[in-house]
């Protein structure tokens, strides 16, 4: 039994599949497999039920990863003591971002990381909530910054902001120009991200909540494009005010805040529970969390 094989073990168990975890980890699955079954050899019992769908946890499995966390967390603290005296704040930040939040907070929060951490390199991955979710899981991320995460023992969730939905279309809907009564969306032609995105499960389940028939005409996760496509006549979009502020729509489109109910989705900053950061990583992150606060500040005062 090593480290790496107690690695192995936790990321497949937080992931739920050996594929998926052997993708993040950038290894081929036959290799991860063989080294679970060798640490299944060495600790004398079986962790993982394997089926089709994935893999769960054994009750010896389930009494493991906690300890095994634990050892991985001591040996990252022994790190830590190595690097204590170290205030030169050198290395290497993986930090995860949604497109539409990058695009909102990247060329200011690279600004002030060059300004405030001036020795150290930045890494910046854009990709969805679901994706950040599984990456920072997998202990490919130090922290990132996406929507609507799950309730996770292994994460640490810093709530940012909640933040409004809004219809986007050629013509404001129903009679309030600024706003639109969510019932109203009940046959509209809609343009709308895959089921990645974070805005698809709020209004999917608000719609069923309520029998109203969505009418998806479209799939495309590209905002711009979206808002290209609703210029065009082709549908109504749903969207964050993130897009709208970095990304405008076209002058002859409308914005209308959904409301009745009102439509949330929760900004939060993630970061590994179970894993100490590095003075590094601690200040990246607490940068990070006040550059989008600053932000969200500044635009409420122009708005």
């Amino acid at each position: 039994m090593d480290l790496k094989q107690l690695n192995y073990f936790v990321h497949v168990s937080d992931l739920g599949s050996f594929v998926k975890a052997a993708e993040l980890l950038g290894i081929a699955q036959p290799t991860l497999s063989r080294q679970i079954r060798a640490l299944e050899v060495d600790v004398k019992a079986s962790l993982f039920h394997r089926n089709g769908r994935g893999v769960l946890l054994t009750a010896a499995g389930a009494r493991f990863l906690e300890q095994a966390r634990g050892v991985l967390h001591a040996a990252d603290a022994a790190l830590q003591v190595l690097h204590v005296g170290d205030r030169r704040l050198s290395g290497t930040v993986v930090c995860g971002l949604t497109p539409s939040v990058g695009s909102f907070m990247i060329p200011h929060y690279v600004r002030r990381f060059r300004e405030e951490l001036p020795n150290a390199h930045l890494s910046i991955v854009n990709h969805l909530s679901a994706t950040l979710l599984d990456q920072i899981k997998a202990s490919r991320l130090d922290f990132a910054i996406f929507h609507n995460p799950p309730p996770t023992p292994s994460l640490t969730m810093t709530p940012l902001s909640d933040e409004a939905l809004y219809l986007v279309g050629p013509k404001a809907v129903g009679r309030k120009k600024a706003s639109v009564d969510f019932r109203e969306l009940d046959g509209l032609p809609l343009i709308m991200p895959s089921r990645l995105h974070a805005i698809r499960g709020p209004v999917e389940l608000e719609a069923a909540r309520l029998g109203i028939s969505l009418n998806l005409v479209l799939e495309v996760d590209i905002m711009q494009t979206v808002f290209q496509l609703v210029a065009q006549g082709v549908g109504y979009t749903i969207a964050t005010r993130f897009p709208l502020i970095d990304q405008p729509p076209s002058p002859g489109l409308v914005a209308q805040r959904i409301t009745a109910p009102e439509l949330l989705t929760h900004l939060v900053l993630v970061t590994p529970s179970q894993r100490i950061l590095t003075p590094l990583q601690r200040a990246a992150t607490d940068l990070a969390c006040t550059t989008y606060l600053d932000l969200v500040a500044d635009t409420r005062k122009r708005t």
